[in-house]
């Protein structure tokens, strides 16, 4: 525990703090879970900023900052404010400093006039639970959240308890039992809260009924007050009985008058007063009209009565829960509905009356559906519950909404009617429509769906029912930025349907910023696109200076590509991304995308957007500025992908908005690099360490022997060291890890070290190029490819030099290794005009490799006439490795944008049977002879190829805009096939590399570092 150096003072944030707000979550990380995510003082700038505070307290130890809580409005319910965030300094707990922001927090909520102050935390946090209540919170049960309700407020600013608090301490004198669980005590199906207090003086207790959120019973010295009803539950329409009862617990005669008028659900009218001796009461009557089901997250519809005991006012509440004699439910199990095929939906039923009934259903004819019979009877028992299937045929796609009239028969004969809606979504491929459930408004494409949910506007996107992997969190207008969507209904929700998409249009008015109208555009195509935008328009008569838009959004990440400092970085699917842990800084695109258990999901926004995470949250904000009165402003469009994009890389085409694009190289959340892959053999390489995640190095980074301890007070996010290497080979495999952050992770590193010099020499056409471990043949005047590849003496092209012959397939073959373009055969090409020349190329670290080009020029296929292409086969002295690449030099007008090029190469020497073929699954390894039968085989990065008669393996590395490479083999050929297209004229390098070491397809991938 830190030492104060000074009376701990709280101070409201400005942001001459920020970089003391950063200082306090950086050191706190081990109170929230070891988080190791970094905060800077510009995130805390932008983020309070942003954030809906009504004030932000911070406690202070001197200049330090140790403590943070945040009040706000409440987004989930009307009549309370908030606190989003609380947190002390791990080393500075046990000073009592959360519970001075605490009473600070309650003090402003008094002052404001808001009878209640909200909080959530976790079940686990026993630390602060005790302080939460003692600071006179409720832990309120239930199982979807830890929610905490705190009523101080109400019972300090309720004239009736005042004199009471004239003599207690509302802390000080609390006699509540504090228990680390949830509160309340239940009867007739209300939960009731109690606060009790007691001193030499006097005592008092006031009890808090949960839906309502408001005052049921006080007691104290002179009297007990209190609002019954028998039950919680309450029929609609169904005439009932409250009651408001006060016992005098003094000699004099108390003066009582109440009164209440109803509202919009509940309807009672009542006024009576009375000079109470010893007991009275008041009784009335109310009924609840038909409305929408109550929500766990709100207050539910509820009697308020208000009374004056001697003059002072009190305001009484007990919440009920609306319901039929029945509560009705359907639903229908399949994703998809398919016309005219007999189907069913299950429609569950249950009983809350308080005796066993027998239920009648009749279903009104609709022409969207064939009901085998309109009637459905069924005995059920008190409070019991029962699912039944009806059988139909589905006759038209869309959204099935029928009332249903309902008849309970009680066992005395007694009946009881009313009417519910249901609702059923017969979905189909192509079907694109709108509707409206109990709790959501939806629409239809296809397999694709959107559910707005009624309560807060949080829209799930989805394919099915079961799996919701997406949402679109209620939007907000600013500045300052406002949660009032959370709880207001819209004016208006319309759907409309286009030739291919479907649209819901959600327009609301803002209070906050009076005047000003949101209408948000949810567009959903079949193919499982989703567009969605905002437009503002100021119908008000104020002008507002600076307008923005936010759209907060959040997807549980797996196996996610975000673009990072310039890079495609991949967090892996073991460890799970949160948002939060994302530098906003960093983010060098306008998308992301994972493939996660719920499939390939995209989402990109405008490049004019700001985005970035916030907490669990991915913001996504348009800056509108000046709004005059008239005046309209468009967001831009965020754009989610549901499937309709496989690949990363075709959904980075899709958001970049490039028709061609060449793949970019992924690189790990935590990386591994060598500065240089291509080394000098008395140079020592440097390598660098680094993460991609928003938390500093913390570990220690072993290569070789050498340990390199990193500390989080170096604040670093890469980390880079120099290791000598004594005695290095051409192609060398260095091993390094990281343990640290949590984390162990291995890694291997590519080096190639170049020695002695490459030769060649040609005689009669024939050209011969020699690094030294790799000799290669070509004659252009027999074929525009290289015929001949000697690794260490061995060969492993087979070919027919000097004469073209028919071999399996092929008529003429040559063999060898060439690139050409799809659709040219053998016959064509020979009849081009090829030459042949050595070069020297430098790649894009300044590495010179040196080989052959051999030059193509076409003059008589009609197609290709004019095109002129090069091949190029270049390597390094000394090491074994080839790089490959073609290069159109003169396109001669064509259009190359859908054309593939094929490398393809025949392998197997003098002997095609002593070649083997080894590929991996995701099972096992497995390998195949060549030359044994026709086996037809699609490589993956660990495929390799051993011959009897040489020690190496034979690695295919293709470029990365290949397609898989093909591998095809008979009795007479072993053929490799790389495929590539693009309108690039630059081909990217594939390499064939030859080591006797088993290398893995993530290690050979470095090699793609080369590019020239």
């Amino acid at each position: 525990m830190a030492q104060l150096n000074k009376v701990i003072q709280i101070e409201k944030y400005h942001e001459g703090l920020a970089a003391g707000v950063a200082r306090m979550w950086n050191l706190s990380r081990d109170g929230w879970g070891g988080d190791t995510r970094v905060m800077t003082e510009e995130q805390v700038k932008k983020k309070e900023a942003n954030s809906d505070n009504i004030e932000l307290y911070l406690a202070l130890d001197g200049e330090e900052v140790v403590g943070y809580c945040g009040l706000s409005e409440y987004k989930e319910d009307t009549g309370s404010l908030y606190i989003p965030l609380l947190n002390v300094r791990p080393d500075y707990q046990g000073h009592k400093i959360g519970k001075k922001l605490l009473l600070q927090a309650l003090e402003k909520t008094v002052e404001l006039g808001w009878p209640r102050l909200d909080l959530y935390t976790w079940a686990g946090n026993t630390k602060a639970v005790p302080l939460y209540k003692k600071c006179g919170f409720f832990w309120e049960d239930r199982d979807d959240s830890t929610h905490l309700m705190n009523f101080i407020p109400q019972v300090l600013n309720t004239p009736l308890l005042k004199p009471v608090f004239e003599k207690l301490d509302w802390y000080e004198d609390s006699t509540r039992l504090i228990e680390v669980k949830p509160d309340g005590y239940k009867e007739n199906g209300f939960t009731f809260y109690e606060y009790s207090w007691q001193n030499a003086e006097t005592s008092a207790r006031v009890q808090f009924e949960r839906t309502s959120r408001g005052i049921s019973l006080i007691e104290n010295d002179e009297f007990i007050l209190q609002l019954k009803i028998a039950d919680h539950e309450v029929i609609q329409e169904e005439e009932r009985e409250f009651e408001i009862k006060l016992v005098n617990k003094g000699a004099a005669p108390l003066s009582f008058k109440a009164s209440g008028i109803g509202n919009e659900r509940i309807k009672y009218d009542f006024a009576a007063e009375q000079l109470v001796v010893d007991e009275s009461i008041i009784p009335a009557a109310f009924t609840v009209e038909k409305g929408e089901e109550p929500s766990n997250w709100h207050t539910h519809p509820s009697i308020s009565a208000t009374v004056w005991i001697n003059g002072l006012e009190c305001e009484l509440k007990l919440g009920v829960f609306p319901i039929n004699p029945a509560k009705i439910e359907a639903s229908y199990s399949g994703n998809l509905s398919f016309l005219d095929k007999e189907t069913s939906i299950d429609v569950e039923i249950t009983n809350n009356l308080r005796e066993n009934a027998d239920f009648q259903l009749s279903f009104a004819e609709n022409e969207q559906v064939f009901l085998k019979g309109n009637m459905v009877t069924t005995h059920i028992p008190a409070s019991g519950r029962k699912t039944v299937s009806v059988p139909l045929t589905v006759k038209k796609h869309g959204f099935y909404n029928p009332e249903l009239t309902i008849t309970a028969t009680k066992m005395d004969g007694q009946k009881l009617s009313f009417k519910q809606d249901v609702s059923v979504a017969f979905k189909g491929p192509g079907a694109r429509f709108g509707g409206e459930s109990k709790d959501f408004w939806h629409i239809f494409n296809g397999l694709g769906q959107i559910n707005v949910r009624k309560r807060d506007l949080v829209t799930n996107v989805a394919k099915s029912k079961q799996n919701l992997p997406f949402a679109f969190l209620t939007p907000k207008l600013g500045k300052p930025y406002s949660l009032e969507f959370t709880k207001k209904k819209p004016n208006s929700v319309t759907w409309e349907t286009h030739d291919s998409s479907v649209d819901l249009k959600i327009c609301l008015d803002s209070a906050d910023m009076e005047g000003l109208r949101l209408t948000q555009t949810f567009r959903l195509f079949g193919d499982g696109i989703l567009e969605t935008w905002a437009e503002v328009e100021n119908k008000g008569k104020s002008t507002y200076p600076d307008v923005a838009f936010s759209q907060p959004v959040h997807q549980d990440l797996e196996q996610v590509y975000f673009p990072l400092d310039g890079e495609v970085v991949y967090f892996s699917e073991n460890r799970i991304m949160e948002i939060g842990e994302l530098d906003p800084e960093r983010i060098t695109g306008n998308w992301y995308f994972s493939e996660g258990h719920s499939g390939p999901i995209g989402l990109s926004w405008s490049k004019d957007s700001n985005a970035g995470p916030e907490s669990w949250q991915f913001i996504i904000e348009d800056q509108f500025g000046r709004l005059e009165p008239g005046a309209k402003a468009v967001s831009g469009t965020i754009t989610l992908s549901l499937g309709a994009f496989q690949t990363v890389d075709d959904f980075i085409a899709y958001a970049e908005q490039a028709p061609v694009l060449k793949k970019p190289e992924r690189t790990s959340e935590l990386s591994y690099q060598s500065d240089q892959l291509v080394i000098t053999p008395d140079a020592d390489p440097k390598f660098t360490l680094k993460t991609y995640r928003n938390s500093y190095l913390d570990g220690t980074l072993t290569i070789g022997n050498e340990n390199h301890e990193i500390t989080a007070e170096m604040e670093k996010t890469f980390h880079s060291v120099t290791v000598p290497i004594t005695a290095s080979q051409p192609l060398s495999i260095l091993e390094a890890a990281y343990e640290g952050n949590g984390t162990e992770a291995r890694f291997k590193e590519l080096l190639l070290s170049p020695s002695g010099r490459v030769t060649s020499n040609c005689e009669d056409d024939r050209f011969i190029v020699d690094n030294g471990v790799i000799t290669l043949k070509s004659d252009p005047a027999f074929y525009p490819g290289i015929y001949s590849m000697e690794v260490n003496g061995h060969e492993w092209l087979a070919n027919s030099y000097p004469e073209l012959t028919a071999k399996s397939w092929w008529n003429p073959w040559a063999g060898g290794m060439k690139t050409a373009p799809r659709g040219i055969n053998t016959f064509s090409l020979l009849k081009e005009n090829s030459h042949a020349e050595v070069v020297e190329k430098k790649d894009c670290e300044g590495n010179t490799w040196s080989g052959l080009a051999i030059t193509t020029e076409f003059e008589e296929h009609k197609q290709w006439k004019g095109v002129q292409y090069v091949q190029y086969y270049l390597m390094l002295p000394g090491v074994p490795v080839l790089a490959s690449f073609a290069e159109v030099t003169d396109a001669g007008g064509k259009n190359l944008a859908d054309d593939v090029w094929i490398t393809d190469l025949f392998v197997g020497g003098n002997q095609l049977t002593y070649v083997n073929i080894s590929v991996s699954d995701s099972q096992q390894g497995q390998a195949y002879h060549a030359g044994s039968e026709e086996i037809p085989l699609l490589l993956d990065g660990d495929s390799y190829f051993t011959s009897n008669c040489s020690d190496d393996k034979f690695y295919m590395i293709p470029n990365n805009d290949a397609y898989p490479t093909d591998a095809y083999t008979n009795k007479e050929v072993l053929q490799l096939v790389s495929r590539h297209q693009g309108e690039f004229a630059k081909s990217a390098p594939l390499f064939l590399l030859f080591d006797e070491r088993r290398l893995t397809g993530d290690l050979l991938k470095k090699l793609r570092r080369v590019q020239f």
